[in-house]
């Protein structure tokens, strides 16, 4: 009997085994077609929406049939071990290619061809953003890259982390613009890999025959765009997990709205994907249309957690998403724009002052390779931006273009063609001025001569040494410098306010208790609390915590 029992025992014991295994393998097989999405080690990292499984570590590095006069090179790069910096900077002789290319694609794209096209890469979203639910009827999108002679890892990279963290339901088409790319393997490889690895009508390639600047490129893509919302990209991105329900989720709350991720960094040189825990900004602007990160104001932060949205006052360029219908009746894109520099400008100029909204959706966040001069400028990087900058000027700034030209002497007689259809827009949109704007969405950028009692060089009574911001943009504060007088309002011009306050272009100037002296400093004016001064045409008075002191 008792041997009996055993044999149950054991019978027993080898189907639950049998089970265990069947179930193991069923999980195995099945879960692999039903989920995109898995996480597993990055060394056997696989891509589930390609027509097979690409495994990344048993892939060659991104070297094809490249021209004879690269050749050497590529022979000479696959000896190399690309594990710091150091070995990426040495100098291999007179013949060596590293530098040119570096200089041509303004990053390292030998350590880009060395690590996986379909990357892990680190969830950057704040604490929240992991457990909240969106709904299950939000609209798909299409995303437009355009690219002039990327390197082809880097595009693929943006390519397999769209797939690879997009929920397929939400992706309709991937839509590459090729604005005229002169690089051999752009132009005959790129198109059969995206043919042999991802399914028909996944990714589209576009080619331009002529350069025609991102700005049409991605007007150009939009064209082809079948879905109801668009995301914008550049061709050197990486997304984060669930970059974007968030942002659809806000366009179908309020589909005025260009949404926009929070931008990660990608190291130029190493590739590292960094990122900051907690780190929020925006972007803001001077009256020379340099645009910079900044904090955003204690009141705007009141009672907001850190994954919720909150107004941008600027374009974020790499990548945003908005509403197609909504796109194209506020404009689009101006398509009389050269190439780069000053569309995100105008853009949230237009959005903002003819109704809608920009925000920074803190739950989606996009990895961005930083570089210094993303695009090439076939007239010019300066006459370029000037073009552009004129015609938003001209359109949306009013009488206030006069800052603007004081800074550039030359844009004022500048032809930059025909405005009437860019006015026209504004007209038929029922628009606000800008003053509007500097109330309502950017009150930090000071119209000198609004508001205040004078306004313009502080100098002394020989008139050779000016007080001087020294270009400083950003919030913290910083010594208010002495620097001969230069006529330049940028770094140099001021004004007292009616309220007291004495500022410079989007600073306060204070005063810092150092010791038993006041030392005056510039900071951001809704920071902290500020001083307040009077003027009587030969000393600045102020008043610091009740006591005064002449300047």
């Amino acid at each position: 009997m008792r041997l009996h029992f055993r044999r149950i025992f054991y019978m027993i014991c080898l189907v639950l085994a049998c089970i265990c295994i069947t179930s193991t393998i069923y999980i195995t097989l099945f879960s692999k077609k039903s989920r995109r999405f898995r996480v597993v080690p990055e060394y056997m990292r696989e891509v589930n929406h390609a027509k097979k499984s690409l495994v990344i570590a048993n892939q060659e590095p991104l070297y094809w049939d490249l021209t004879s006069e690269t050749n050497k090179l590529v022979e000479k790069l696959k000896a190399i071990n690309l594990t710091n910096d150091k070995e990426y900077k040495m100098d291999f002789g007179p013949d060596d290619l590293t530098q040119a290319f570096q200089k041509n694609y303004n990053l390292n794209i030998f350590k880009s061809d060395k690590i996986p096209l379909n990357r892990d890469v680190p969830d950057s979203r704040p604490r929240g953003c992991a457990s909240l639910v969106y709904p299950d009827d939000l609209p798909t999108t299409s995303v437009v890259i355009p690219f002039h002679n990327e390197w082809p890892s880097v595009i693929i990279r943006t390519v397999y982390s769209l797939i690879n963290r997009t929920p397929e339901k939400l992706l309709k088409q991937i839509i590459l613009v090729d604005d005229a790319s002169d690089v051999e393997i752009l132009r005959t490889h790129l198109k059969n890999y995206f043919e042999e690895n991802f399914p028909k009508n996944l990714v589209l390639l576009i080619r331009l025959d002529t350069r025609q600047g991102l700005i049409r490129a991605r007007l150009e893509g939009l064209k082809y765009v079948t879905s109801q919302v668009v995301s914008f990209f550049d061709s050197h991105m990486e997304v984060n997990y669930d970059w974007l329900q968030p942002l659809l989720y806000e366009i179908v709350k309020n589909k005025q709205t260009i949404a926009m991720g929070q931008l990660d960094y990608v190291h130029r040189e190493t590739l590292d994907y960094n990122f900051y825990p907690g780190y929020r900004t925006r972007y803001g602007f001077r009256w020379d249309m340099q645009f910079f990160e900044t904090y955003f104001r204690p009141d705007q932060l009141k009672g907001k957690k850190d994954s919720d949205p909150m107004p941008g006052v600027l374009m974020v360029g790499p990548g945003f998403t908005v509403d197609v219908d909504y796109f194209k009746s506020i404009g689009e894109y101006d398509g009389d724009m050269m190439i780069w520099g000053g569309e995100n400008i105008e853009l949230a100029w237009r959005v903002w002052m003819c109704g809608g909204q920009l925000l920074h959706v803190a739950c989606s966040h996009i990895g961005h390779i930083e570089r210094s001069q993303p695009y090439s400028f076939p007239k010019g990087r300066r006459l370029t931006e000037m073009h552009n900058y004129k015609r938003a000027v001209e359109v949306w700034l009013g009488d206030y273009k006069i800052y603007v030209y004081n800074l550039f002497p030359g844009m004022k007689a500048l032809d930059v063609g025909d405005l009437s259809e860019r006015i026209a827009i504004k007209s038929r949109l029922k628009c606000q001025d800008f003053s509007w704007f500097m109330k309502n969405v950017w009150p930090e950028l000071m119209p000198y001569k609004e508001n205040s009692s004078i306004w313009g060089q502080i100098s002394t009574q020989d008139g050779h040494l000016c007080l001087d911001n020294n270009d400083y943009v950003f919030s913290d504060p910083v010594l208010l410098m002495v620097k001969p007088c230069t006529g330049n309002l940028q770094t140099q011009g001021f004004a007292l306010g009616t309220d007291g306050q004495l500022r410079a272009t989007i600073h306060c100037v204070v005063v810092k208790v150092v010791g038993e002296d006041l030392i005056p400093h510039i900071q951001n004016c809704f920071l902290s609390q500020v001083d307040f001064w009077t003027y009587s045409k030969v000393l600045f008075l102020c008043t610091v915590n009740k006591q005064k002191k002449l300047f």
